[in-house]
């Protein structure tokens, strides 16, 4: 696991992100009416947007790629990011899984 660093209050934000030679640009955005963040990831030609960070899920598990996103909440209440300062403030940490990651949670190869 890879922890994303440098998440700012900044209700929307980019992050590139190396991997596996190439990069995933994953954009975040707070919408505070519905206090709820969202991401959308790039890679390589694919996209997925508007996915919603929820606290212990993985968040792509049905779009077969080498990674995922998790989101630990550290007060360990179990709540989802709701608040612009919950990744600034250390309250959750978002966490980038790697292929290792995904095999061990699959128990299966994942694609390259």
């Amino acid at each position: 696991m890879k922890r994303i660093q440098n998440i700012t209050n900044e209700p929307i934000q980019r992050h590139t992100i190396v991997f596996q030679e190439s990069e995933i640009v994953l954009t975040l955005r707070f919408y505070p009416r519905t206090e709820v963040w969202l991401f959308d990831a790039e890679y390589l030609g694919w996209a997925v947007y508007g996915l919603k960070l929820s606290v212990g899920t993985l968040h792509m598990i049905s779009q077969n790629q080498p990674f995922d996103f998790v989101v630990t909440d550290e007060s360990g209440e179990g709540f989802d990011p709701f608040q612009r300062t919950d990744f600034s403030s250390g309250r959750c940490l978002l966490y980038l899984l790697e292929p290792e990651d995904m095999v061990r949670i699959r128990g299966d190869e994942v694609p390259a």
